[in-house]
């Protein structure tokens, strides 16, 4: 009786032993593949704009040039305010005294009191602390009676001149140097830009941008209002997840109606995030003196979410 119940009881372990095995079977053959298509999952391409700005103050950094009198008497201006001459042109005269341009640039009568600081020599030592602490104003030089020693007009390179402004440490790594960017400054007045410079103050960084658009009032303007724009671009917004390198060129994998994967070459107009705006159906690359026609990806084309999983058994 006794051997009858572990043969029973053995009966009943085996059993459970079993269940088990096969509950662990179709637990493998059920969620393998749901692994594989999580691997594999995609999303459609589409088209986007990827527009990034900061709203900031800016203070100008100018190659300024400021003329004085050696005598004293009456005024008399021979050429118009913020008019662009040539180096050893005749300004003005004062008295009997003529008094001429050592250098080219945009004439202006005013000064702010401030050309010798700001400027791109001193740019380590100029803290935004400091220049928010300035009553910075702009000063008309002009005046019928002069007095010898008076500044009287001053000469503003306007061929190469700089923007500098403060950014948190959150927001810096929208700058890089060499990078271009678009300053607007009111609603009709946009400049291109390049990143010329990037200084760790400590908590902000002080970014320095490099302008050679003529501006009509560079010679009595210090400080501004502007919107830095970093990322303007329309294209097709994926992943940057999705974009690998092979054979040293940026690429996706596309979903190809027999559900396998395609490596196609993109070409890369922006990062904004966790996201790339790239050039949609083709693009130009040049070798040597020959101009290449690249396929790139389409919009709807189906992309591989994460590029690495093909190389982890997702394919």
């Amino acid at each position: 009786m006794e051997d009858k119940r572990k043969q029973k009881y053995k009966l009943i372990i085996f059993g459970i032993i079993w269940a088990c095995v096969l509950i662990l079977v179709l637990a493998v053959a059920y969620f393998i593949p749901g692994v594989s298509n999580a691997l594999n999952s995609t999303y459609v391409a589409e088209y986007d704009n990827v527009y990034v700005s900061d709203k900031v103050k800016c203070y100008l950094i100018k190659d300024e040039q400021i003329s004085y009198s050696t005598c004293s008497g009456t005024a008399g201006y021979l050429i118009e305010d913020k008019t662009h001459i040539r180096k050893y042109t005749t300004v003005m005269n004062v008295g009997s005294t003529s008094f001429t341009s050592d250098k080219a640039g945009t004439l202006s009568y005013s000064a702010d009191g401030y050309e010798t600081y700001f400027i791109k020599d001193n740019l380590s030592d100029i803290t935004e602390d400091y220049v928010k602490s300035l009553d910075i104003k702009c000063n008309k030089l002009a005046k019928e009676e002069i007095m010898k020693g008076d500044p009287i007009f001053k000469i503003v390179n306007d061929k190469e001149w700089y923007m500098i402004f403060w950014i948190d440490i959150d927001s810096i790594n929208k700058y890089t140097k060499g990078n271009e960017v678009s300053v607007i400054i009111s609603k009709n007045t946009k400049l291109e830009a390049t990143v010329d410079d990037i200084l760790d103050q400590g908590d902000r960084y002080m970014v320095v941008l490099k302008i050679g658009n003529y501006y009509e009032s560079l010679a009595e303007t210090r400080v501004l209002d502007a919107e830095v724009v970093t990322v303007d671009e329309s294209g097709l917004l994926i992943k940057q997840k999705s974009i690998v390198t092979l054979n040293g060129t940026p690429g996706v994998y596309v979903k190809q109606l027999n559900g396998q994967f395609e490596f196609v070459r993109v070409r890369i107009l922006s990062l904004a995030d966790d996201n790339a705006i790239v050039s949609a159906g083709s693009f130009s690359e040049v070798d040597g003196e020959v101009t290449n026609r690249i396929d790139t990806i389409n919009c709807y084309d189906e992309i591989l979410t994460n590029a690495k999983s093909l190389d982890e058994g997702g394919e």
